[in-house]
């Protein structure tokens, strides 16, 4: 039994606590305690602080056991003679044999302190026993500073996944192997107290005939494990699971048990609170970006005073391990490091009660509430808020699942606007598959809306960019000739939202190698773009950006070079040095630097950036590793010289769309290929090198394997160089589909 020996080998004079949430087996641990101390020989008394009556007469019953007399005992309860606390622990200090005191379900601390104090005072019902003796308490409650300093707490969390699957195979032996142990083990959560009823109901399971009408019991792990998930209530609260001879107890009751302590303790609101947390997906939730206070103190479930603290509820629960919280790691004013995090199985009983079924609609519109007021306080394309972002997509996905079900689920405009936020964050960090299962579920909800809506068009971009980024560029091109047309009709030229449009048209047709097409599109978003929303805006700065990327692919390598640097400077200014669309431009200047011969230049800019993507995204992130790449082929070129001029340097275009979010994604890799270049003049070995990632790519951002990289001979004319790079990608999609 886990963390029994410590317990037992504990020096006498001490007490100890084991706590943790409601079914993780403190009082099974209690009473394995109990029987091994009394074999060896040691006093052992059990008491039981369920409820008050119940401890009141477990303790009078002690007293006796203790041969304090009956009169005086009287006198000490009535208060007429001494107090009743210091009468048990005097008459426990007489004892001169090893005793060890059992206080079981301490949950409430207010019954184990003396009148008018509190636990850690020392002076109440708890206190540091003699030299002979231990004490050893079960309780729900895991604040220290509630018990005290001078008491010992050891946690109890859930089982490890081994020892969960044994307990199954050892409670139901014929009920399945031990894989299929393993997956019940983790859709029960590891929880000892739902393993046991599981494994206690399918040893029993086969002893119950099917009786008309009634669902059929389950009789392996496999069917338990499929029948949870329509009634997981059922299951769980089944007298199959539970012993004969004790009363039944409803398991998916007993957090509610703490929830009614609470409520005691004019703490009325962490109920429901706990309620709408279980509505969130299971991820950390930053609460205090994501709970809708206004909206709480305004909705007939919470029903909160005007001066009621969310703080203390989120503690109170944390107490008692019905949740878990988490700080920072550093002292960064970082509020989305603030976060709460339910078992996903108390999550799900949660939801599932019968009262909670019936509000459901109401706890769902709160999560999209405060889902919706915290993307509107996080910049998706910032950095700095991409910590709320990574958390906020998994609750995002949920809503996104319950926005189908009718009546309950929430408002499919709020959630499609989210669900676009959380893409333009999946892009601009390179999460591809989680930019594709977002469009997905996103289509499916927004087929409720007006197709002709500025929302249901803004997804339609969106996913033209997954074919444009699945390498369809003649698909990706047509989608986007399609939208376009929509929305000059129904908004205007100028629209923001058809320049996103028409940027992500240029970018396709440079791709295709149509570089007049390419410019004359960039030039007409840029004009729009200046006027509208100014010259420094972000999305200004990506058609500023790509222009100068024509340039440098026309030969024109002082304008390309010219234009990066002011871009660079703008970008500095605007967003950051560190930003990530700061550093694109570093790596594309440096690049520029490169071809025009000016190797130390290139250098110091490629060492600027890969430092800045080192520190912002990571030593593996896809742009840094391209970087680095870079620079490794740049230094390569330097130890050459003079026998190599610019060499092949794969620039490992990100392709950033400038509508606010990365278009294309281009796999990291290069390599080394001398060959002479002059100052001025693009050395055509040197192209930058566009490919495609294919859709399979895409589903695991983690494991993106290289696709084909195309290539191009140094010696190839200038005015060949459309044409051979319409050949080379046709032949290399071809290869890839």
């Amino acid at each position: 039994m886990r963390g029994t020996e410590s317990l037992l080998a504990a020096p006498s004079g001490t007490v100890h606590v084991v706590c943790g949430i409601g079914g993780s087996g403190k009082t099974t641990v209690a009473l394995a305690v109990a029987a091994e101390a009394r074999a060896r020989g040691t006093e052992v008394w059990q008491l039981s602080a369920v409820d008050p009556a119940t401890f009141d007469a477990h303790l009078r019953a002690l007293a006796v056991r203790l041969g304090v007399g009956i009169e005086r005992l009287r006198l000490a309860w009535s208060g007429s003679a001494g107090d009743a606390p210091d009468l048990v622990w005097e008459a426990l200090e007489q004892r001169t044999r090893p005793w060890l005191l059992v206080v079981d379900n301490a949950d409430d601390l207010g019954l184990l302190a003396g009148a008018d104090g509190h636990v850690e005072d020392g002076n109440g019902w708890i206190r540091r026993p003699p030299t002979p003796g231990r004490l050893l308490i079960t309780s729900r409650n895991q604040n220290q500073e509630a018990w005290g300093t001078w008491v010992s707490l050891h946690p109890l969390g859930v089982l490890s996944r081994r020892a969960a699957t044994e307990l199954l195979l050892d409670r139901a032996p014929t009920a399945g192997a031990g894989a299929q142990a393993a997956a019940l083990s983790d859709r029960l959560g590891h929880l000892p107290l739902l393993l046991h009823q599981a494994g206690l109901y399918l040893s029993r399971a086969d002893r119950n005939p099917p009786w008309p009408g009634a669902p059929r019991c389950p009789r392996t792990f496999w069917a338990y494990r499929i029948a949870l998930g329509d009634r997981l209530n059922e299951l769980l609260d089944s007298p199959t699971g539970q012993p004969s001879h004790l009363p039944r107890q409803r398991a998916t009751a007993t957090w509610e048990v703490t929830l009614d302590l609470l409520a005691r303790r004019q703490l009325g609101h962490t109920r429901p609170l706990l309620r709408l947390l279980a509505h969130f997906g299971d991820a950390p939730i930053p609460y205090t970006e994501v709970l809708p206070c206004s909206a709480l103190h305004t909705s007939p479930l919470f029903q909160l005073q005007p001066r009621a603290d969310l703080q203390q509820a989120i503690n109170a629960l944390a107490e008692y391990a019905l949740v878990t919280t988490q700080v920072p790691d550093s002292d960064a004013d970082d509020p989305a490091g603030y976060t709460v995090t339910l078992h996903p199985l108390v999550a799900e009983v949660t939801r599932q009660l019968d009262e909670v079924r019936q509000c459901r609609g109401e706890y769902v519109a709160l999560v999209a509430q405060g889902l919706q007021d915290g993307a509107a306080r996080h910049d998706p394309r910032r950095p700095a808020d991409w910590p709320f972002w990574h958390l906020a997509t998994a609750h995002l996905h949920r809503l996104l699942e319950q926005a189908g079900d009718g009546d309950v689920g929430p408002d499919a405009e709020t959630v499609t606007v989210a669900a676009i936020a959380c893409i333009e964050y999946a892009r601009d960090a390179s999460l591809h598959g989680l930019a594709k299962a977002t469009v997905d579920r996103a289509t499916a909800v927004c087929a409720s809306l007006p197709s002709d809506g500025r929302t249901a068009l803004r997804l339609s971009l969106e996913r033209a960019r997954l074919t444009d980024l699945a390498g369809d560029l003649a698909a990706a091109e047509s989608e986007y000739r399609a939208l376009l047309d929509i929305q000059r009709r129904l908004l205007r030229d100028a629209d923001p939202h058809t320049l996103w449009t028409q940027h992500a048209l240029a970018q396709v047709l440079d791709l295709r190698g149509d570089l007049d097409g390419a410019e004359a599109e960039y030039r007409a978003v840029l004009e729009g773009r200046s006027r509208i929303l100014g010259t420094d805006h972000i999305d200004t700065l990506w058609t500023r950006h790509n222009l100068a990327w024509i340039a440098g692919q026309r030969g024109d390598l002082a304008v390309a070079k010219a234009e990066y640097r002011a871009v660079l400077e703008d970008r500095s200014r605007m967003l950051g040095r560190d930003h990530p669309h700061t550093l694109h431009t570093r790596h594309a200047l440096a690049w520029v630097l490169g071809q025009r011969g000016d190797l130390a230049a290139a250098e110091a800019e490629y060492r600027a950036a890969l430092d800045g993507q080192t520190r912002l995204l990571g030593e593996e992130h896809p742009h840094t590793r391209s970087t680095s790449r870079a620079l490794g082929d740049l230094l390569r070129r330097i130890e050459a010289q003079p026998a190599t001029g610019a060499g092949d340097e794969d620039l490992n275009w990100w392709g950033f769309s400038g509508g606010g979010s990365t278009a294309v994604y281009r796999p990291p890799g290069s390599s080394e290929a001398p060959g002479a270049a002059e100052p001025n003049v693009v050395n055509r070995r040197s192209h930058p090198h566009l490919r495609e990632a294919t859709l399979k790519e895409l589903t695991d951002p983690c494991k993106c394997r290289r696709a084909p990289t195309l290539r191009w001979g140094g010696g190839l004319p200038p005015s060949q160089v459309p044409l051979k790079l319409r050949a080379a990608r046709k032949n290399a999609l071809s290869s890839i589909s």
